[in-house]
């Protein structure tokens, strides 16, 4: 096989490795809702209701719309928070006096107020605007609201949903390092936060270093004063790249697994929320990864194939049946293909 055509195989991965990375770092929808599962279990969740009722020395229960938070539209720059209002089981609780006197026709459960102006419109709910809590589900308590340059979240229009930035301004980072030491809660986002920059540098350096091994490739085929440069050079980037994804990407997957199984009751938005997905197992799977997750792994497949490839090539240029000779004339590098013969 020629030497054209081993580089060939060789460059055609690693640019698509680069050109997966870099779609996948500007694209949000690393994960998604699937909407499908959210319908089934909202029709399923009344009979399931009616039997947790029929045992003994249980909680009664009940159906009715509550409001959940989902993450979606999440990239490596940050995610959204989805405020759903959907059929959940819930503990049957009697209603407040409060509740009872401004009782409406709305279907949802929530506080009632006497001003309009502090109405949703539809649902006649209490509202706070921008605070960044949804209490509308349009959005309306949110939209046109003024925030600062620095503010880590703040309403989406685009996505109809309450964007989370994985940046830190300078106040939270100081409210996190004061709060390391005293408490659990700043314990946890403290190092929540070391492992995302960690994942955040590893996802840039390997495009960077699998653009380094194409260059050192490039000067070795184009240049000739590069020739003498050692081929041992692209194989060591190419597994470096390979490397920092491949650790970027466990370190993704953990944070993963350990937000839907090992996730502190102070980590969610409101204080019910952990009994209302304990006794709604599925909203667990309605997060599903999306094609940029996938595409990280095909351009983490696309970084081993070429470090395998190259270290082929490279030790194929190390065996007996290859010779590597050197002109004086012009200071080049020649592989010669020694061919065996019978004696």
């Amino acid at each position: 096989m020629k030497i054209s055509v081993l580089v060939t195989l060789i460059v055609l991965p690693m640019l698509t490795s680069i050109g997966l990375y870099f779609y996948a770092f500007l694209n949000t929808r690393w994960s998604y809702l699937d909407e499908d599962l959210i319908d089934q279990h909202s029709l399923l969740q009344e009979r399931q209701r009616v039997q947790s009722n029929d045992v003994p020395n249980r909680l009664p229960l009940q159906m009715k719309p509550t409001r959940y938070v989902f993450r979606s539209y999440y990239g490596l720059f940050g995610y959204c928070l989805d405020f759903r209002w959907i059929n959940l089981l819930t503990p049957k609780l009697a209603p407040t006096a409060s509740e009872q006197q401004f009782r409406t026709n709305s279907t949802l459960t929530c506080q009632r107020c006497h001003d309009p102006k502090n109405q949703c419109p539809g649902t006649d709910c209490c509202m706070v605007r921008c605070n960044n809590i949804p209490d509308c589900p349009s959005y309306y308590d949110e939209k046109d609201c003024n925030r600062p340059y620095n503010q880590t979240r703040y309403y989406w229009p685009q996505g109809n949903c309450m964007w989370q930035s994985t940046w830190l301004g300078n106040h939270e980072l100081q409210s996190y390092l004061s709060s390391y030491e005293t408490s659990p809660q700043g314990s946890h986002y403290y190092t929540k936060r070391i492992r995302y920059f960690v994942m955040f540098l590893l996802f840039l350096a390997a495009p960077l270093l699998t653009f380094l091994a194409l260059l050192i490739l490039f000067c070795i085929s184009c240049v000739e004063r590069f020739y003498s440069i050692p081929f041992a050079f692209v194989s060591f980037m190419s597994l470096a790249s390979f490397l920092s994804g491949a650790g970027a990407l466990g370190i993704f997957l953990y944070e993963w697994v350990h937000e839907r199984f090992y996730r502190p009751d102070y980590t969610y938005e409101f204080k019910d929320d952990a009994l209302i997905r304990s006794l709604n197992p599925w909203l667990i799977q309605v997060e599903r990864f999306g094609l940029p997750f996938w595409l990280i792994i095909a351009a983490v497949g696309a970084t081993l194939f070429t470090t395998i490839l190259s270290c082929c090539f490279c030790c194929g240029l190390q065996s007996e049946k290859s010779k590597l000779r050197f002109h004086v004339d012009n200071d080049v590098y020649e592989i010669v293909q020694m061919t065996p013969y019978d004696e």
